[in-house]
């Protein structure tokens, strides 16, 4: 999904022009680039995750390959929105509709938003980060929120 990484880090620079940095808030998008086996940086990426104020996934039919596996991000990501101490204010998962039309593997859950385009992908996100804006602006004042994706 290369494609809607790069489209995700101009919505986000949109985004943040428009809405949040007018309202004292700038967003800051972490995506993986060039890298097709994530398993080596697992550790940075669980502290980014640990350390962030938002996680939104992208999902096809399913977590991605072995390699490349998002689930225990996803779950990580939960717990940390449980967890009081930590920033996270907001997880979400974005679904790429197949043009064959295959659902979704049991058992993932539901996506807060569905794409087939690159307008309807752009959408998605844009209301993922309202979302995400508004959480922010409503929370005790903590130092240091960011988010990731």
């Amino acid at each position: 999904m290369e494609s809607e990484r790069r489209r995700f880090h101009d919505a986000v620079g949109r985004f943040n022009e428009e809405r949040a940095m007018p309202r004292g808030v700038l967003l800051t998008p972490v995506t993986l680039v060039n890298i097709r086996d994530k398993r080596p940086t697992q550790y940075v990426i669980d502290e980014n995750i640990e350390d962030s104020t938002a996680w939104i996934g992208l999902l096809q039919d399913n977590w991605g390959p072995t390699e490349r596996n998002f689930e225990n991000d996803y779950h990580l990501a939960l717990c940390c929105l449980s967890d009081p101490g930590r920033p996270m204010l907001h997880v979400s998962l974005l679904r790429k509709l197949l043009p064959s039309g295959k659902p979704l593997d049991p058992g993932l859950p539901e996506p807060a938003g569905e794409f087939s385009s690159p307008e309807e992908f752009e959408l998605c996100v844009t209301g993922q980060l309202s979302a995400l804006l508004e959480k922010i602006l409503h929370a005790p004042a903590t130092a240091g929120l960011h988010a990731t994706a």
